[in-house]
C-alpha cells in the first residue's frame, strides 16, 4: 500500500540561494527593497538585481548576507545604528 503521509524529516534539504535569502531577510524584517538597500548602503537596483538572480553578489557580500540571514535583526538594530551616527 502506498503511504500518502511519508515522513519527510530526513529528507535532505537544499540550502537557499542568495536570491532567496534577500527575500527571506526582508520579508522578516518587513523591509522594501528601498529601505533594505539603505541599510546596506547599496544602490535598490542592485538588491533587485540580486534577488531577481540577474548578477550575484561576491563572495565576500554573499557570507555577508548569510550573517545577516542567520540573525537579521540583529543586523537591522546594527546597521541602523550605524546609519544614524
Amino acid at each position: 500500500m502506498l503511504d500518502d503521509n511519508p515522513d519527510w524529516s530526513d529528507a535532505p534539504v537544499a540550502p537557499l540561494d542568495t536570491a532567496l535569502k534577500l527575500q527571506a531577510i526582508r520579508a522578516r524584517l518587513r523591509l522594501s527593497q528601498g529601505e533594505f538597500a539603505g541599510l546596506l548602503r547599496i544602490p535598490r537596483s542592485t538588491l533587485q538585481n540580486w534577488e531577481q538572480g540577474r548578477t550575484e553578489p561576491d563572495s565576500f557580500v554573499r557570507h555577508v548576507i548569510d550573517i545577516i540571514y542567520d540573525d537579521p535583526e540583529g543586523m537591522r538594530r546594527r546597521l541602523a545604528k550605524k546609519t544614524a551616527a
